[in-house]
Order: C-alpha cells, then sequence, then structure tokens
C-alpha cells in the first residue's frame, strides 16, 4: 500500500551507556505479568528502536522526566484478554524507552470490563484523581463513557481500538489511532463484495448493542451500503458487550438473511457467533470487523475449517511490514512467548507516540507533565512512527487527522483465515482510496 509521501524527521541518537546498562538491568528484573527480556536483549532493542526511530544524535530524550501514563483497558469480561495484550505491549514499549535512556513512565492501569459504563466512568474518575496527564484508552474511551471526563479532565487520549467514532466527535482531547471500525473500512470492503459476489444486492448487521450510540452508527452505515449501491434489508440486531447468547440474534437473522452480514463484534465473539450461525445454517457472507486468535479458539475450530473474511486495519505479525514492526514482534515474541494481535501493536505503536510528544515538549523547554503541551506538540505536527506501513527500510506513518481526530490513512483491507492462516483478499485506504484486488 502506498504510505503518504510526508517524510518523518531524520532523529538519530547514540544510547547513553549507563542510562541504558541501568535501564537493561530494570528490564531483566522482571516480576509477575513483566516482559521477560534478558539485559543483553534490552540493550540490543534499546539500540534498535532508537535506530528504527532515527533519533537525532545528541537529543534529549527525555532521561530526567518522570511521566505517568494512565491506562483504560478491558482487563475482564469477553474483551479481557485484549486488554492484557494492550497492556503486554505497554509495558514492553515502557521498558524499551526507558532502557534507551528516555523517561521514567509510571503505568496506571484501569479495568473498565466489558467495557461498562460504570467501570469505564470509575476508571476515568480515578485517573483524573491521579492526575495524569495522558492515557492510552479503547472501546471509543468506554464506548463514550469516559469522553466528558477526558476533556473535563484534559487527559491527553489515545484509542487504537475503536478509534475516532462517530459519537467521540466533538471532544478535544480525544484522538483515534487506528482506522474506526468499522466505519473506515466499510467503503473498500463494499468494493470487494460486490466484485467477489456480483450478485449480492443486500446488508445487514449484527453487532454490539451502544443504546443511544447506535442511530449515528447506523446512520453512517447505511449511507455508506446506499453509496456503494446496495441495499440494507433492515437487519440490525445487537447485543449487550458482556454477551455471548447469540441464539435470539441468529433467529431475526434467518427471518430476514442478507447477502452480506457484518459481524461487528471484537476479540472472541466473533467466533462464538460464526460457530452458532454455522449450527443455525445461515449462509450469508459473514464480513468481521477484526480478527484475532481469541476469536479462532471461540469458534471451535469453525474459522479453521469454513473460515472467517473480515475488514480491518490487520496487523500481520508474521509478515511484518517495516523494520520497528519486526522490533516490535520479536521483542513481544520473545517476552511473552506468542505473536502480537493488533490490539498491542496499537498499544505499542500509541506508548511510542507519547514518548515522541514527551521529547518534543522537552526539546521546547515545556513541561511535559502539562497536557496541553502534549496536544500542541501534537497539533503541531500529528505526524509518528507506525508498525504499519512503511517499507523494508523505513517505520511507517500515523498522521493524524485534526479536523476529525482520527487517522488520516491507514493500510487495510479485506482478508480471510482459514486453516491457520491469513491471506489478503483486497487491499485498500481509508474510505476504499487505492483499492485494489490482490493478486
Amino acid at each position: 500500500m502506498p504510505t503518504p509521501s510526508r517524510k518523518l524527521r531524520p532523529w538519530r541518537l547514540i544510547v547513553p551507556a549507563a542510562a541504558a546498562a541501568a535501564a537493561a538491568t530494570a528490564l531483566a528484573a522482571c516480576g509477575s505479568g513483566d516482559p521477560a527480556v534478558s539485559a543483553a536483549d534490552a540493550r540490543t532493542q534499546a539500540a534498535d528502536l532508537v535506530k528504527v526511530l532515527k533519533i537525532q544524535d545528541g537529543a534529549d530524550l527525555g532521561g530526567d522526566v518522570t511521566f505517568k501514563l494512565g491506562a483504560a483497558l478491558t482487563l475482564s469480561g469477553p474483551s479481557a484478554s485484549n486488554g492484557e495484550s494492550m497492556q503486554n505491549a505497554m509495558k514492553l514499549a515502557v521498558s524499551q524507552i526507558k532502557a534507551a535512556g528516555g523517561p521514567t513512565i509510571e503505568l496506571s492501569v484501569k479495568d473498565i470490563k466489558g467495557p461498562d459504563p460504570v467501570a469505564a466512568k470509575q476508571a476515568a474518575s480515578e485517573l483524573a484523581s491521579e492526575g495524569v496527564p495522558a492515557k492510552i484508552t479503547s472501546m471509543g474511551d468506554g464506548l463514550g463513557a469516559m469522553l466528558a471526563d477526558t476533556d473535563k479532565s484534559r487527559i491527553l487520549s489515545l484509542d487504537g481500538v475503536g478509534g475516532a467514532q462517530v459519537f467521540t466527535k466533538g471532544t478535544e482531547y480525544f484522538y483515534g489511532t487506528r482506522a474506526v471500525a468499522p466505519s473506515d473500512a466499510v467503503p473498500g470492503a463494499l468494493e470487494w463484495f460486490k466484485k467477489a459476489n456480483p450478485d449480492g444486492r443486500t446488508v445487514g448487521l449484527v453487532g454490539v448493542d451502544l443504546g443511544p450510540l447506535n442511530a449515528a452508527i447506523q446512520a453512517d452505515m447505511k449511507a455508506k451500503f446506499e453509496a456503494a449501491g446496495l441495499t440494507f434489508n433492515g437487519l440490525w440486531e445487537t447485543v449487550a458487550p458482556t454477551s455471548q447468547d447469540y441464539a435470539s440474534m441468529i433467529s431475526k437473522v434467518k427471518e430476514n438473511e442478507p447477502d452480506l452480514l457484518w459481524v461487528a463484534f471484537g476479540g472472541a465473539a466473533p467466533g462464538a457467533f460464526a460457530a452458532q450461525a454455522k449450527s443455525s445454517g445461515i449462509k450469508s457472507q459473514l464480513l468481521g470487523i477484526e480478527f484475532t486468535d481469541e476469536a479462532v479458539k471461540a469458534s471451535k475450530g469453525v474459522l479453521d475449517s469454513d473460515g472467517f473474511t473480515f475488514a480491518m486495519d490487520y496487523f500481520n505479525a508474521s509478515e511484518p511490514a517495516n523494520p520497528l514492526a519486526k522490533l516490535f514482534v520479536d521483542a513481544y515474541e520473545k517476552a511473552y512467548g506468542s505473536k502480537p494481535d493488533f490490539y498491542a501493536a496499537n498499544a505499542y505503536e500509541e506508548t511510542l507516540l507519547i514518548w515522541d510528544l514527551v521529547r518534543r515538549v522537552v526539546a521546547d523547554g515545556g513541561d511535559p507533565g502539562d497536557s496541553a503541551k502534549l496536544k500542541a506538540a501534537l497539533e503541531k505536527d500529528p505526524v509518528f512512527a507506525s508498525v504499519y506501513g512503511g517499507d523494508a527500510a523505513t517505520a511507517g506513518e500515523l498522521e493524524i487527522d485534526l479536523k476529525t481526530h482520527g487517522v488520516s490513512r491507514r493500510p487495510m483491507g479485506v482478508f480471510e483465515y482459514r486453516d491457520g492462516k491469513v491471506r489478503e483478499l483486497a487491499a485498500y485506504n481509508v474510505n476504499g482510496e487505492d483499492f485494489r484486488m490482490a493478486s
């Protein structure tokens, strides 16, 4: 996929030996849940990270800074594995940053559960009382429950799970760092569907119940169906975010079965739904909004045997797209014994983004603990290193759209998982730009 022509600043540095050695020792002394990385690996990862990010010789990396970074993750409930992989990636990034001579980043992680609105609001309140200037957040900031507090407390918030959903618009301190799921992927996915299924005409959706937020999302999706020349058949069935009982939903699908059925669930839920849909005899083309190994496990063999098609900004840990992605995958696998999913990949690059902002603020003589300074630094130059895109020699770019607070561009596509492997069916960018069918 083409990447933006704008180039990252040519940053390089020689890691201070004493700082790297001390940080490596701390990194190697792992506790429960911390990355299991040796001192030698820590030094190597830190040096590689600095090289890949092209940090300038002699730059102030923020080594004298202690920075408190919040996190609002789904650490319990059906999406617990997603939150765990994000937390793992954040810890890995924090360790690498320290080993490189960067700031001491203290994580304050809160569990927003399913997400549950009560838990999300509690997390927002606790992070505000702790005075964190920034947080890595998820699920459209707890499916909207945290947004008011995000602005009231002026906590710079990065969401690499839900992205900048239609209901997050207008929240000044909130930024989506991935494609909006599923909105940004829909135009390209519908183009693929029309080419792959020329007789297909109708579209429906099953997903999670977002209460008062449903209307805005449904209007957005229906407009995209119409723009693609397809017909919304009226099927829009939802369940609570914590539910995996789809019996009633599936009966409604069978009464009004569309040619294309969007499966708007995350984590393990797409696999559980696909298994129940198969046993009920549903013939629609299922199209998920994400894919994880947890979904494969929940499908009890169905995704392996029947396959599962999904449209998203997929992170392929088996074939890292650029040097930063490879560094991350190798380090994550060495630390945790498994390949990272996109939840982990996005949290990793968001933590690096925070470090970038800290360096910028420090370079300007400001206080990185001031969220307004962090926000101003982001708006001055909204381009950051990414594990997506790029090429064999250069990291990709994550560029924030300052109007939408989402991503300007993001490599994505339609993919099929089957029997342990993922293959690309089509590739495109936000809103279907640069669309091409896979060869």
